[in-house]
């Protein structure tokens, strides 16, 4: 009897705009002689496949298609259905006990002649990075600079546009919560109600931690929403994002129970003109520490201090490059990032706004359109 014809199913081509990813990186590669990469930081697993599963690796040869996630059986489904263009490979045994990332790693590659190959020292514990010498042989890996975060600080098309989305569904939430705010509420119950109906609107998740901060609580950078309760002229700091399709946004609004203290609406008029003036010098190839100083100057002209960094890129992580700062690094079209001056003044409170901004081919487009004025505010 004649056996029957076997046939191996094709995998898909990648996306062009994954593909393209690739091809960025595997340049580099081929540049400095490096035989591919092993990849462990899962942002830019997701930025170069589309898999968001975590707890994996991914090999990428410097030519070629021929991208493999190393993973475990969790994630068998997840790989095929999130990044079919990929080869999956798990875990298996070594020596009768589990492999571990490396082995595993070290076995679907070791029919291949590799000289150099690369690793993300920054995303590698020190056990890990061990064990990966240990597996391919420490002359073979090499700690491998591979600009992968400069890379995707220049957004597509595709990630502008989810960004943008991020941003119209944490306005709308916001708007929401705007509604529900009275005496006597707690920051713990403003943040969740505004996490809440950003999912109702779409988002995957937070774009990180919800700030909800009131009056001298608001004087705290990164203030962790408490039981603190909601007074009559009361001032609100909310810094809070979306996550839309793995991309996040990141804004920051300051609201008034009543009218306005005094205190806080002096420097809430100071910080709204250092926002604009830095988002007014926002343009390509206009160098960082420009769109710095314009806000600064604003902010030491009234006799105040900015305390920290006046902003910094987004995707798929919150805090990603170019950070706003005292350097000459030129913005380049396709960033976004954010702009957000603040002036705090400890048990008085404190003032922060912040909207997101992509730098274009001509200029840049405020990718927030939340109003600013101080009249807004007062609820």
């Amino acid at each position: 009897m004649a056996k029957r014809a076997t046939t191996t199913k094709k995998k898909p081509s990648a996306p062009k705009n994954l593909a393209a990813r690739v091809k960025q990186l595997q340049s580099r590669l081929q540049a400095d002689d490096m035989d591919g990469l092993i990849i462990s930081n899962p942002n830019d697993i997701r930025y170069l496949t589309g898999f968001i599963g975590d707890d994996s690796w991914l090999w990428v040869p410097s030519t070629g298609s021929g991208l493999s996630a190393i993973s475990d059986m969790r994630f068998k489904d997840h790989i095929p259905d999130e990044a079919p263009h990929i080869r999956s490979v798990m875990r298996g045994k070594a020596k009768g006990k589990n492999e571990n990332l490396a082995q595993a790693a070290a076995r679907h590659l070791s029919r291949r002649n590799l000289k150099q190959v690369g690793v993300q020292a920054p995303y590698l514990r020190v056990p890990e990075r061990k064990s990966i010498a240990k597996a391919f042989g420490a002359k073979v890996i090499k700690d491998y600079d591979d600009k992968m975060l400069y890379q995707r600080s220049i957004k597509d098309a595709s990630e502008i546009k989810n960004i943008h989305q991020a941003v119209k569904i944490q306005q709308i939430a916001f708007t929401e919560m705007r509604e529900i705010l009275e005496p006597g509420i707690t920051e713990v119950e403003v943040a969740g109600f505004l996490e809440y109906r950003m999912k109702c609107h779409g988002a995957d998740g937070i774009g990180f931690n919800t700030i909800v901060a009131f009056d001298g609580h608001s004087s705290h950078n990164h203030a962790i929403p408490g039981r603190q309760k909601l007074k009559k002229n009361s001032n609100i700091l909310v810094d809070w994002g979306a996550k839309y399709n793995g991309y996040v946004s990141d804004m920051t609004r300051v609201l008034n129970m009543g009218k306005p203290k005094k205190a806080i609406a002096d420097i809430y008029k100071v910080v709204e003109e250092a926002m604009h003036a830095g988002i007014d010098a926002i343009g390509p190839g206009v160098p960082l520490k420009v769109v710095d100083d314009a806000s600064r100057t604003v902010i030491k002209k009234h006799g105040h201090k900015l305390v920290h960094s006046l902003g910094h890129g987004i995707g798929l992580f919150v805090h990603e490059q170019p950070g706003i700062g005292n350097h000459d690094t030129p913005l380049e079209p396709g960033q976004v990032i954010t702009i957000e001056p603040g002036i705090y003044l400890g048990a008085k409170g404190g003032v922060r706004l912040e909207d997101d901004i992509l730098v274009t081919k001509t200029g840049a487009k405020n990718l927030s359109d939340l109003p600013t004025a101080l009249e807004w505010t007062i609820i």
